[in-house]
């Protein structure tokens, strides 16, 4: 069978049928950096940019890096102590069905995600991925009923 390809750049852009977002709380803190010049980061699904300015490098205690926009940081983020932070809101994530790569517009670049990962929407419907693998190590599903 062949893969079906599906665009999304926008949470409303997620086929009903892969089921609604499930909420999940993240069970870390995170530094964050400022980019040294223009800077790439290479992920599972392509390539993402942080300009000077513009973005923060997310930085993880193993050393994983990721660009943000700092106003979406600013939006989504709380300190949680010196030099550490705590994303406050839920992650909401939908996992792409079988045979399927989800063809995300980010809002840092273009990414291909393909089963078991996640499209994860952001607090205005911006859509980012998360892997499965990622996803069972730092975030715990809210159980069913909550907010």
């Amino acid at each position: 069978m062949s893969e079906q390809h599906m665009a999304i750049g926008h949470a409303s852009e997620i086929p009903p049928a892969w089921g609604a977002p499930r909420t999940a709380s993240r069970r870390f803190t995170v530094a964050i950096r400022e980019p040294s010049g223009e800077e790439t980061f290479r992920v599972a699904w392509g390539e993402l940019k942080a300009e000077p300015g513009l973005d923060w490098v997310v930085v993880l205690d193993d050393g994983t890096a990721w660009p943000i926009k700092k106003d979406l940081f600013a939006r989504t983020y709380e300190a949680a102590g010196p030099g550490r932070y705590r994303k406050v809101e839920r992650s909401r994530l939908v996992q792409v069905p079988p045979d399927t790569v989800a063809l995300l517009a980010t809002l840092e670049g273009p990414l291909e995600v393909r089963h078991p990962d996640y499209v994860a929407v952001g607090s205005q419907g911006e859509v980012y991925a998360n892997a499965a693998d990622w996803v069972r190590e730092h975030l715990v599903f809210d159980t069913v009923g909550s907010a």
